[in-house]
């Protein structure tokens, strides 16, 4: 799907913290791809670009090579995923940061990237929830309770969230192929014995929050720079 020096190129021109300082990682811009490509509503890069830059107007670039490289590099990522989507003649992955040593990678950036898309047509993604497809509904549900585990703000029980914590880098490709699959065709998925995420779509909730720092957030060790730059990205 992408190669290690499309992904390293993309991260280096991404992470100009001079030009772009809250500028998405490449996991986050991965989540908000697949977003826009998922969205019932096309959405023009005129319109989504500035999200990937972090600012209210366009970046300062210290020159017009470094502008068309940063954006090529960005509309080629976008192009690769939607093409991944469109054929699958590989399996579709996603985009993780990757944490040091033995550690887990974080899911929860790819995922607040989906939720920016999400929120650009809120009320575009409501036929997923009026499908008539079981996994559909199964899958706009659990992407729902990934996004509010990552912001703090699930109810489930803490055990199914420690449970959907641990499974959500395997969970998160199968919830885009299935949307993915039903958004473009219009059409039921065959309904065979359903993916692994489905039935913890339905767990019983208790509220329940956590005191995770926002990744847009400055990074609590005192260095000035926003926490996905810093110890979040460790």
């Amino acid at each position: 799907m992408h190669t290690n020096a499309e992904i390293d190129h993309l991260e280096e021109l991404l992470s100009n913290i001079e030009i772009m300082p809250d500028a998405m990682c490449v996991s986050e811009l991965d989540g908000y791809v697949a977003g826009l490509l998922l969205c019932p509503e096309m959405i023009m890069p005129s319109e989504w670009l500035p999200e990937v830059w972090g600012l209210d107007s366009e970046p300062e670039f210290e020159s017009i090579e470094q502008a068309e490289a940063t954006i090529a590099a960005v509309m080629a990522h976008y192009n690769r995923v939607a093409e991944n989507l469109a054929n699958r003649r590989k399996p579709y992955e996603i985009v993780l940061e990757q944490a040091e040593g033995e550690g887990e990678p974080f899911w929860e950036f790819w995922i607040a990237g989906f939720e920016q898309a999400m929120r650009l047509r809120p009320e575009a993604w409501e036929p997923y929830w009026a499908a008539d497809d079981d996994i559909t509904v199964g899958a706009i549900i659990m992407m729902a309770a990934l996004i509010d585990l990552e912001a703090g703000e699930s109810s489930l029980p803490q055990e199914n969230q420690a449970l959907l914590k641990d499974e959500a880098c395997e969970i998160i490709p199968s919830l885009v192929v299935t949307m993915n699959d039903w958004v473009k065709s219009q059409e039921l998925v065959p309904m065979g014995a359903a993916p692994d995420w489905f039935s913890a779509a339905n767990s019983n909730a208790v509220p329940a929050r956590s005191n995770k720092v926002g990744r847009n957030e400055s990074c609590p060790c005192g260095s000035g720079r926003k926490y996905k730059r810093c110890c979040g990205s460790n």
